[in-house]
C-alpha cells in the first residue's frame, strides 16, 4: 500500500500488485477499488514510484470520474426496494450489487428481479438509471396501450414519444403526435386510460372546449372524477422519479 500527494494537495492511499504474467507498469482507477498499480516482475520499488509520480496529471484528471459515482449524497432518500407498474400489474424486486464497473447496468432477472450492478454507490445515479429504465419500460408498454385506444376509439394519431416532464401527463401537437409522461405507468390504469384518451381527443380538438369535453365523455364518461383524483398525483410520485 503507498500515499500520494495529489497536484491539487489531496492525499490518495493506492494498492501495488505484483505480477509474473505483467510485462509493463499499469494502473487502474475504479470506483470500488480506488487506485490498483500492477508492478511487473523485475521493476524495482524506486522504478515503481518514478512512474506512478510520473501519471499524477492523469491520476488527478480522472478522480472526479470515479468520485461522482462513488460519493453519498447527503439526506438522499433511500433507494426503492420495489417497482410497481399498475397499468401492467408487475412488480419487479430491486437488487443494487456493487462491481468494478464505472457505470451501471440494469438487467432483468427469470424470477422477476431487476438489478442494477456496478458503481451503485451514489444513490442518485441509481434514481437516473431506475428513471431511464422506467422510461423504456413505458415507451413500450404505453404505446401499445394508446395504439389499442386509438383502434377502439377511431382516433388516430401520427407519432408518439415519452418523456419525463415535470409538470404535464401528456400534450399533442397540432399535427398529432403526442408526448406521453413515462410516470404513468406508476398511476392507476384508469387514470392512464383517460389521459391517453385526452390527447387523442386532442388530435380532434386542439382546445379544452365544450365539444372537446364532449367528446372526451363518450370514451370516458367518468372523466370529471378521474381528472379530480389525479390533482396533486404528480407530487405524491416516489423520490426516485425526481431529478436533481
Amino acid at each position: 500500500m503507498g500515499r500520494l500527494t495529489l497536484v491539487d494537495g489531496r492525499v490518495l492511499d493506492y494498492e501495488v500488485r505484483q505480477s509474473a504474467r505483467a510485462k509493463y507498469m499499469r494502473m487502474n482507477l475504479s470506483a470500488d477499488k480506488g487506485l490498483v498499480v500492477t508492478q511487473p516482475i523485475g521493476v524495482g520499488e524506486q522504478q515503481l514510484r518514478d512512474w506512478i509520480h510520473s501519471k499524477l496529471d492523469w491520476i488527478t484528471d480522472n478522480l472526479p470520474k470515479v468520485e461522482r459515482y462513488t460519493a453519498p449524497l447527503m439526506d438522499a432518500p433511500a433507494l426503492p426496494e420495489y417497482l410497481e407498474f399498475p397499468v401492467t400489474g408487475e412488480r419487479f424486486r430491486l437488487v443494487y450489487t456493487p462491481t468494478s464497473r464505472h457505470n451501471i447496468a440494469a438487467d432483468i432477472g427469470d424470477d422477476g428481479t431487476l438489478t442494477l450492478s456496478g458503481a451503485v454507490g451514489n444513490p442518485e445515479h441509481c434514481r437516473y438509471v431506475l428513471r431511464e429504465w422506467t422510461k423504456n419500460y413505458a415507451r413500450y408498454h404505453l404505446g401499445q396501450m394508446l395504439q389499442q385506444l386509438a383502434t377502439q376509439t377511431g382516433l388516430g394519431y401520427v407519432s408518439y414519444s415519452v418523456k419525463g416532464q415535470e409538470t404535464r401527463w401528456g400534450s399533442c401537437s397540432t399535427r398529432g403526435n403526442i408526448n406521453l409522461n413515462y410516470k404513468l405507468v406508476l398511476l392507476p390504469v384508469e387514470w392512464v386510460r383517460y389521459t391517453l384518451i385526452h390527447e387523442l381527443c386532442h388530435t380532434v380538438e386542439m382546445n379544452h372546449s365544450t365539444r372537446f369535453w364532449a367528446l372526451v365523455a363518450k370514451f370516458a364518461p367518468d372523466y370529471k372524477a378521474i381528472h379530480a383524483e389525479m390533482k396533486g398525483a404528480m407530487q405524491r410520485l416516489p423520490e426516485w422519479t425526481k431529478s436533481g
